[in-house]
């Protein structure tokens, strides 16, 4: 699994990290036991200084301090109890685990189907295509497919390799609810990697760049909304 017994943990609240907010609750806890399930025994996390009870179906971003380096991904708290004179929570582990450095947005994962083309270092300066185009529409767009987004990227499959730093612009959609915000944004291509077992197929982690505020803020809009819809699917709301 990548995590052993004593590893440190830091946990912050999803809803927290999808907003963005500057002054997030960062609470500390251990792992006591790694349990059937894919669940862990970790101690009732502490903030400054005291003991936090959290509450059972919240969900939290976890990160898990290892021999290997920080080690993220998603949990929840499915119970909470004594034993002795300690206090315990059980989690689940939601998805799977991975190696990441510090970010500034939470990922969400999702399909989502979009459109990307390599652009020119003068449409990148300039925000217009080179020529007479009538439309963006009339260039060249190849598929692609968005498996996860945040305020800060998006990680796509799509068919055609990418160097490394290689500026693109991807349009899509975002859908959930009553809510739909329709995008066309520039990136940089962070990596490219062929799927195993799927040699045609590319996936590529992209960086949004000179992204609109508003747009930032409408990205943050869906997963908060697709995350609240999810939780109220999981405990039987829906």
């Amino acid at each position: 699994m990548g995590i052993s017994v004593g590893n440190k943990i830091e946990l912050v609240m999803l809803d927290d990290i999808i907003r963005n907010e500057k002054n997030k609750k960062v609470y500390v806890s251990k792992i006591y036991d790694i349990l059937p399930g894919n669940k862990l025994q970790i101690a009732m996390p502490i903030f400054e200084g005291k003991i936090v009870p959290l509450s059972v179906s919240d969900k939290y971003s976890a990160c898990f301090y290892t021999d290997k380096g920080l080690l993220q991904c998603n949990v929840i708290v499915t119970s909470r109890y004594k034993d002795g004179h300690m206090f315990f929570l059980e989690v689940l582990i939601l998805g799977q685990l991975e190696k990441v450095q510090r970010r500034q947005f939470y990922r969400y994962m999702c399909k989502v189907g979009a459109k990307i083309r390599v652009v020119s270092d003068e449409e990148y300066e300039t925000g217009k295509p080179e020529g007479e185009v009538i439309s963006e529409d009339d260039l060249e767009w190849q598929d692609a497919r968005i498996l996860d987004i945040s305020g800060g990227g998006a990680k796509i499959y799509q068919r055609q390799f990418l160097d490394k730093n290689e500026i693109v612009k991807i349009k899509f959609v975002l859908s959930v609810a009553d809510l739909s915000f329709r995008f066309s944004l520039f990136a940089r291509v962070l990596g490219s990697v062929h799927v195993q077992n799927h040699s045609e197929i590319i996936e590529q982690r992209l960086e949004f760049m000179k992204i609109d505020p508003d747009d930032r803020d409408n990205i943050i809009k869906y997963i908060f909304e697709s995350e609240r819809l999810n939780r109220a699917r999981e405990m039987g709301m829906m």
